[in-house]
């Protein structure tokens, strides 16, 4: 099944990234809570900055997409290498202002203590911004073209090198400086430079073996892209502004709820994978059926990619319900912070499901490139029911984390419902009803 072959590579590159951030949080657990609490404030902050540049990418993988299903493979390339100029233009930004942080951390209501940690983590990782938007480049143009291997293998080998170095640098290991919470920046922030540039020279080799020519100009290409990935952008910059705001709300009340949100937010990035991995993939076969003009293979994928995420985030789920507590004791010890985190587990055990759905469901929009709608609607929900429960069910009414992330499930469920019936009656559908696969004329664009 062509669905599953690109979903798993996938799936096991995402684990990768995650290992990343799973590393960091395992091992500046041993710092204490307050350390813990700094690198996940450091870490939802720089992802706000990230997500613009993130998101553009997936005009890459939507853009490419289309053009191998419309034959234009060589084209495909053009996009790859507008993702990675506007990569490095981006992260070149977040570098500049990412030189002395604190004061940022201070403005935005952060405790002295995590400001400061959160300040030396964010300075760190920081400088590998522009290596980590040329590999989202590489990642997305790899996935258009059905190869999700090289990546996983990337990401793999990425993490070995991560862990070893990031455990060197945080404890003063193997004739290394002790620099705590900074090293694990470092060590990110160098690994992300080693990917990118493993990534470019294989695409680059294969890209020559092949003999593919682009028929766009660079210009064009940026273009092109930007005119899905910007919309795709701002929806996540504007979704991770919420995440943000509400990470700022928890980090008020203290570094131990702060801590936990932040060991739980971990846990269950793993059980994301396959829905993420599902949705990444429908959306690059959705987009080469559509280059097609199948609308009948788009819904046969869109099928079978809810089928297969629902089904195991739903296990998931379960097993974050009655084996949270053994999850959260894995990463830290400290009293304050175990009873939180398993609570937040349970919490999470009752959106996993919803989520499937609302992950599946914006790749399959996405795909048929119906992104204004996509990031209309799950700002919209995302501002309603994120920033809100923190502040009123966590903060006001005094429930903590565990308030706040009642707050997940009711957006997921919404997204879910509203993104279910826009794949299934939205006005996207006019252009393909009623053409048959091998139908030489195009969509709209």
């Amino acid at each position: 099944m062509e669905l599953a072959k690109l979903a798993a590579p996938i799936a096991a590159a995402m684990l990768g990234e995650s290992a990343l951030g799973l590393v960091d949080t395992k091992l500046v657990g041993g710092l204490g809570a307050e350390a813990l609490a700094g690198v996940g404030t450091a870490t939802v902050v720089l992802f706000l900055g990230y997500a613009l540049a993130l998101g553009l990418m997936r005009g890459v993988k939507v853009r490419a997409a289309y053009a191998i299903g419309e034959g234009r493979a060589g084209d495909g390339v053009r996009y790859a290498q507008a993702g990675v100029l506007a990569g490095l233009v981006f992260g070149a930004v977040v570098v500049a202002l990412t030189r002395a942080p604190e004061g940022l951390f201070r403005a935005l209501g952060v405790a002295p203590a995590t400001a400061h940690t959160a300040a030396e983590f964010a300075a760190a990782k920081a400088l590998g911004a522009p290596a980590m938007f040329v590999v989202s480049a590489m990642v997305q143009y790899r996935q258009a073209v059905g190869d999700a291997r090289a990546t996983m293998i990337a990401g793999l080998l990425a993490n070995v090198f991560n862990a070893t170095l990031a455990y060197a640098l945080i404890y003063g290991r193997f004739g290394l400086p002790a620099l705590g919470v900074a090293g694990a920046g470092y060590a990110t922030a160098l690994t992300e430079w080693l990917e990118a540039v493993g990534l470019v020279w294989y695409t680059a080799r294969v890209t020559r073996r092949e003999g593919l020519v682009p028929s766009i100009g660079l210009a064009k290409a940026l273009r092109e892209v930007g005119s899905l990935g910007v919309p795709t952008g701002a929806h996540f910059f504007a979704e991770n502004l919420a995440f943000t705001t509400f990470t700022l709300v928890l980090g008020s009340l203290g570094p131990a709820e702060m801590a936990a949100h932040q060991l739980a937010l971990n846990a269950i990035r793993a059980s994301f994978l396959p829905g993420f991995a599902m949705s990444e993939a429908a959306c690059v076969l959705v987009g080469r059926a559509l280059g097609r003009r199948d609308l009948a293979e788009a819904e046969r994928v869109a099928k079978e990619a809810l089928r297969v995420a629902l089904a195991f985030m739903t296990v998931c789920g379960l097993a974050f319900f009655f084996g949270g507590a053994a999850i959260a004791r894995f990463f830290s010890d400290d009293p304050r912070v175990v009873p939180v985190a398993a609570r937040l587990l349970a919490v999470a055990a009752l959106f996993q499901t919803l989520d499937a759905a609302n992950m599946v469901l914006r790749g399959l929009l996405r795909g048929a490139k119906d992104v204004r709608f996509v990031a209309l609607c799950g700002t919209t929900i995302a501002w309603v029911c994120i920033p809100g429960a923190a502040w009123l069910l966590g903060k006001q009414l005094g429930y903590g984390a565990v308030g706040g992330w009642w707050g997940f499930v009711l957006e997921t469920a919404l997204a879910a419902s509203i993104f279910g019936w826009r794949w299934a009656k939205g006005p996207w559908r006019e252009e393909y009803e009623g053409h048959i696969a091998g139908k030489h004329a195009r969509p709209k664009v």
